[in-house]
This record gives structure tokens, C-alpha cells and sequence, in this order.
């Protein structure tokens, strides 16, 4: 029995790109990496025989794998927009914006207010919280409002502030998908001027909440490689054997670039990172999809089979954190910084999979298929044949 089958994800398209869930997998580790150390040094009472700020390199590392927000980001943007690049690019099969809508809906709702309402209910379970007290920021959440109505981070789980963000631009991304209907260099000018433009932006206008303007840059990088992928930009330059170590070069310098705050008073070095970042992701993840060394190492064994659970992964993962995180500070192994966060990085990291495997198996993959409303009802008589891939339609042939 193919253990790993059973649990990559079910779409309808006929091209498995494997690397797709690898790229999730690197977002969904690098944010969990970053939450357990910051709830271990948060909670920990232990008294370390060294200092854990003097690692000042491992540790600018750690605070910025925050940037993986960016990275899902990305991702969404590159996946959404594939479609419809091949439709304005190579004159495609043309996007029925109804489905386009009613595919977010019952893929991504049923799991969330799912697992939304099971994190809620283990809160009340644990007195964390009253009802009368947790329940409206519930609602507020399942209504992809909380950072809207009360600025601030969702009470349920912090992390669903990204999932209000991502609706966001799946509301307005096929407007944002028409930019591709320009000719080539117009467009990806448009699109590179509009990316520094919004960064720029937020930095002498702050977002006063967390909403897709704070972000937006991020999505637009991944409608740029989505025209790069369909047209089949230099191919044969990214398969070139220094495009390895390029990205690995890229991603380390990305996490260890200084950090900025659009709250404090713009520096113009700051702004040049900020501006840098979502570009650095953009050839990062088109290394990822062309240059077969690197697709391997993004296509092994369990990673995208990992990174296929990413939605169910990254909703939950902050919660077991919370939840387990308060018993797991209690062992410790010597009294030394490293051996004790490795240490909780196995204890914590093994339940999330489990637990994420669990709800993935059950509640996840089942709504991945455009059927299951008619198996629900009792109407689907033929048995689907899952295709174990990544959503990215058929490669058409690049465009000139």
C-alpha cells in the first residue's frame, strides 16, 4: 500500500509538480521553527550555562523565518495565477470566473470553520477562554473579518490573520490577473513598478491593520513567475548547474537580511531589503521550478507529501504549540541553549504532524475534490480517480 499516496492531495489536473508542496514545505517549516523558539524562550524558566541572544547569527535567522508568511504568499499568487496566464498568455482555455469562485469556497471553507470550531472548542475544553467572551472573535474569523473589526491578531488561532489576507486577494486577483493581457514587457513592468510602489507606499502610509495592502507585494511576485512559467522565460539558462547553489545563496540571504518596521521612520536601506525580498522569493521559487537538481531536493519522499497538508499543517500548528508547549519546557537535556531547542522542536514537531495528518486525512482531502458535494448527497455512482498533484493545470507549450 502506497502510505504516501493516501495522504498527497486530490486535484483534477493532470500534471503532478511535485515541487509546488516542497516550496509549501519550506514556508510551513520555517513558521513553525519560529513559533517554537519563540514560546520556548517565551516560557522556558530554565537557567542557561550560556546566553541564548549571544548565537546573534543563528538567532537573526530564527526572528526572520517570519518570512515565510511571504513565501505562502507567494506561492497563492503563482498558483492562482496559472491558469489564467496560460489563457491571456498562450490563448488557453478560458478561466468560467464562477467556478474560479465557488472552487475557493468549497476547498478552503468546510476545513477552515472545521477546524476553526475544533480549536474553539479545545479552548473552552481548557479554560483558556469563556464562550461569552471567545465567541465573537469565532464569528469574526469564520467571517475572514477579525483584523478588519478589531485590529488585531484572530484569539482563536493567531495565525488565521494570513487566511483573512489570502481571501483578500482571492477576491480581487482575477482583476489583478488582467495586467497579463499586455504584452510582455509592459506587463512585467507594471507589475515590478506596482511591487516597489506598494512598499514604498506602506512604508510612509502603514497598514493600521493587517490586510492585503500590508502584503500585496507578495502575491504580485507570484502572478510575475506565473508570466515567467507559462512563457517559458530562460529555461535554459535556470537549468544550468550554478542555479543550485544560487538559490541556496538566495534563501539564506533573505533570512538574514535586517528587519524592518513600516512604523518606525523610513531608512532608505531598509526600504531597499523591503523592496529586495519579494523579488528574492519571485527567483528563488523559478530556480525551484526549472533547474532539475533543485527540484529534486524540493521533490523528495516525504517533503511535498509534508508541504501537501500545509493548510491544515499551518492553521493548527500554533495551537498544539500553546496547547502542549507549556509541558514540553518542563525537559530539558543539560542546561545549554541549542540542545534544549532542538529538543523542543522534536517534542512539538512530531504531535503537529500527527495531529496534522489526522485532521489532513480526514477533514482536508476530502473537500480537495470538486465532487464532494455529490458525494455528500449520495449522486457521484462512478469512482474518481485521484490525481496526486500539486493545483497547476497542464504546462502549455512557452509562449515566444
Amino acid at each position: 500500500m502506497d502510505i504516501l499516496g493516501k495522504f498527497r492531495r486530490i486535484t483534477t489536473n493532470q500534471l503532478y509538480l511535485p515541487e509546488i508542496d516542497g516550496m509549501r514545505f519550506l514556508s510551513l517549516s520555517l513558521v513553525t521553527l519560529f513559533h517554537i523558539r519563540g514560546y520556548f524562550l517565551e516560557k522556558t524558566t530554565i537557567k542557561f550555562t550560556d546566553n541564548p541572544a549571544g548565537y546573534t547569527v543563528l538567532n537573526r535567522f530564527f526572528i526572520n523565518f517570519d518570512r515565510s508568511v511571504p513565501l505562502f504568499f507567494a506561492i497563492s499568487g503563482f498558483i492562482l495565477c496559472v491558469p489564467f496566464a496560460h489563457h491571456y498568455i498562450n490563448h488557453g482555455k478560458k478561466i468560467n470566473l464562477k467556478q474560479y469562485y465557488i472552487r475557493r469556497v468549497t476547498r478552503l471553507e468546510p476545513p477552515y470553520f472545521i477546524v476553526m470550531t475544533c480549536i474553539f472548542l479545545a479552548q473552552l475544553a481548557l479554560g483558556i477562554y469563556t464562550f461569552p467572551t471567545l465567541f465573537p472573535h469565532l464569528l469574526a474569523s469564520l467571517g475572514y473579518s477579525h483584523n478588519l473589526i478589531y485590529h488585531e491578531t484572530p484569539w482563536v488561532t493567531v495565525v488565521a490573520w494570513t487566511l483573512e489576507v489570502e481571501i483578500q486577494y482571492y477576491i480581487i486577483a482575477p482583476l489583478l490577473f488582467r495586467l497579463l493581457v499586455f504584452p510582455k514587457a509592459v506587463r512585467r513592468s507594471l507589475i515590478s513598478v506596482l511591487i516597489i510602489l506598494f512598499v514604498m507606499l506602506q512604508y510612509y502610509y502603514p497598514p493600521t491593520f493587517l490586510s492585503l495592502y500590508g502584503s500585496i507585494q507578495h502575491f504580485l511576485i507570484g502572478i510575475l513567475i506565473a508570466d515567467f512559467y507559462v512563457s517559458g522565460v530562460a529555461i535554459d539558462l535556470f537549468k544550468k548547474w550554478f542555479m543550485a547553489p544560487l538559490a541556496l545563496g538566495v534563501l539564506l540571504f533573505m533570512f538574514y537580511m535586517p528587519r524592518w518596521d513600516f512604523t518606525t521612520t523610513p531608512q532608505l536601506h531598509l526600504q531597499i531589503y523591503a523592496i529586495l525580498l519579494p523579488f528574492l522569493i519571485g527567483l528563488l521559487y523559478y530556480i525551484i521550478l526549472r533547474n532539475e537538481a533543485v527540484k529534486k531536493v524540493f521533490s523528495w519522499k516525504f517533503i511535498p507529501v509534508i508541504g501537501g497538508m500545509c493548510y491544515t499543517t499551518y492553521l493548527i500548528h500554533y495551537t498544539i504549540i500553546s496547547m502542549l508547549g507549556k509541558y514540553t519546557v518542563r525537559v530539558h537535556f543539560t542546561n545549554y541553549f541549542i540542545p534544549n531547542l532542538l529538543l523542543q522542536f522534536v517534542l512539538l514537531i512530531i504531535p503537529i504532524l500527527l495531529v496534522a495528518a489526522v485532521f489532513f486525512l480526514y477533514i482536508e482531502r476530502p473537500f480537495m475534490s470538486k465532487k464532494w458535494v455529490d458525494k455528500l448527497m449520495g449522486r457521484d455512482k462512478h469512482k474518481e480517480t485521484a490525481n496526486l498533484q500539486s493545483e497547476v493545470p497542464s504546462e502549455a507549450t512557452p509562449g515566444k
